[in-house]
C-alpha cells in the first residue's frame, strides 16, 4: 500500500518505458537463457569430444610411427625369462600353440610364455621335493609292502601335479573367459544393432559398444576395443576381424565375424543380420538353460539315495523299532 493506494508496476518503471517493453525484455531474457542452456553444454561437450579424438589420434600415431619406450620389466619377470632362455625350456614347435592358448586365456603379454615355462620347471621340482620329504618321513612308519609302494608314489605324484598345474590353470582361465564372452553376446549384439541403425560406422560401433560394456562385460569390451584399434591401423579390415575370431575361438563369435566380413564385402545392411544373430543367441542360451534343468533329476538321484532316503527311513522306521524292542522286553 502506498498513501492508501495499491502499488502499481507502471509506477516503478523508468520514464518512457511501457509494460509492453517490460514484457518484451523479460521474454528476450528467457530466450537468451534457453539458448545458452541448449547450446553452451553442447559446444563444450562437442569441443571435449573433438579434443579427446585428436589426443587419441595423436597418441596412436606416435605409437605407430615412433618407437615407444617399454616399461622396465619387473625383476621377477626378467629372472623367469632368463631362466627359460638359458635352459631352453621353450621348443620352437610348441611356442605357437602355447602362445595361442595364453592369448585365448587373456594373457597377451610377450613374457607370459616365459612365465608359463618357468612354472612348468619350478612346480614339478618343488612338489617333487615335498613328496620326497613326505616319503622319507613315512619310511619309518611303513610296514606292509602295499604301504611302501604307495609311499614311493609321493614324489612321483608331486612332480606330475606340478607339471600339469600350469596347464590346468590356463585351461580354467580360458574356459572362464569364454563363458563370460558367451554370456555377453546377446547384449553386445543388441547394442551393435542399435548403433548400426543409428548410422555409426563399424569402428565407431565397436568403440561405443566396448565403452558401454567396460563394467558389465570387461572381457568382451577388451576384445572389441582391440579390434577397433586394429581396424584403424591394419591395411586389411578383414584381417583385423579375423584376428578377433583367432583370439577367441567361439563358434558364436566366428559367426559375428563372418557377418561383419560379408557385410563389408557385399555392402548389405548389418542391422538386420545382427538382429537375427541376437535372437538366435538368446534362443541358444535358453536351450542350454533348459538342458541343464533337464539333467537335474538324474543328478539329484545319487544325493537323494545317499543323503535323503536314509534319513527318511530312520524317521519312518524308528517308532516301529522302538515299539518292537519294548514288546520283546515286556515278553521277557
Amino acid at each position: 500500500m502506498y498513501d492508501g493506494q495499491p502499488l502499481r508496476i507502471q509506477e516503478l518503471l523508468p520514464r518512457g518505458m511501457t509494460m509492453d517493453d517490460l514484457y518484451m525484455g523479460v521474454g528476450a531474457l528467457f530466450l537468451i537463457a534457453i539458448v545458452v542452456l541448449l547450446i553452451g553444454p553442447g559446444d563444450k561437450s562437442m569441443s571435449a569430444k573433438v579434443k579427446m579424438i585428436q589426443e587419441r589420434r595423436k597418441a596412436l600415431q606416435n605409437a605407430s610411427l615412433t618407437p615407444t619406450k617399454r616399461k622396465k620389466p619387473e625383476t621377477g619377470i626378467t629372472f623367469m625369462r632368463t631362466v627359460a632362455v638359458k635352459l631352453q625350456l621353450l621348443k620352437s614347435n610348441q611356442v605357437g600353440a602355447a602362445q595361442q592358448r595364453l592369448i585365448e586365456a587373456g594373457f597377451r603379454s610377450k613374457d607370459a610364455i616365459y612365465v608359463l615355462a618357468f612354472f612348468k620347471l619350478v612346480l614339478p621340482t618343488v612338489l617333487g621335493i615335498i613328496g620326497f620329504i613326505i616319503m622319507r618321513y613315512n619310511a619309518g612308519h611303513v610296514v606292509t609292502l602295499r604301504a611302501q609302494i604307495f609311499n614311493y608314489l609321493w614324489p612321483i605324484s608331486g612332480a606330475y601335479m606340478g607339471l600339469k598345474l600350469p596347464g590346468i590353470y590356463v585351461a580354467r582361465t580360458r574356459k572362464k573367459r569364454y563363458h563370460a564372452i558367451l554370456k555377453s553376446l546377446p547384449d553386445v549384439l543388441d547394442l551393435m544393432t542399435i548403433c548400426a541403425e543409428a548410422g555409426l560406422s563399424l569402428v565407431s560401433m565397436l568403440e561405443r559398444v566396448s565403452r558401454e560394456l567396460q563394467i558389465a562385460y570387461p572381457e568382451m569390451a577388451e576384445e572389441l576395443s582391440m579390434t577397433s584399434i586394429e581396424i584403424g591401423f591394419l591395411p586389411d579390415r578383414n584381417k583385423a576381424l579375423s584376428n578377433l575370431a583367432e583370439r577367441c575361438t567361439l563358434r558364436e563369435l566366428r559367426g559375428i565375424v563372418s557377418v561383419f566380413i560379408q557385410t563389408e564385402k557385399y555392402g548389405t545392411p548389418i542391422a538386420q543380420a545382427l538382429r537375427v544373430l541376437s535372437a538366435e543367441f538368446r534362443q541358444a542360451r535358453m536351450l542350454r538353460a533348459e538342458a541343464k534343468a533337464a539333467r537335474l533329476p538324474a543328478l539329484m538321484t545319487v544325493p537323494m539315495i545317499l543323503c535323503i532316503l536314509p534319513t527318511l527311513f530312520i524317521v519312518i522306521l524308528s517308532p516301529a523299532i522302538v515299539k518292537l524292542l519294548d514288546t520283546i522286553h515286556n515278553n521277557h
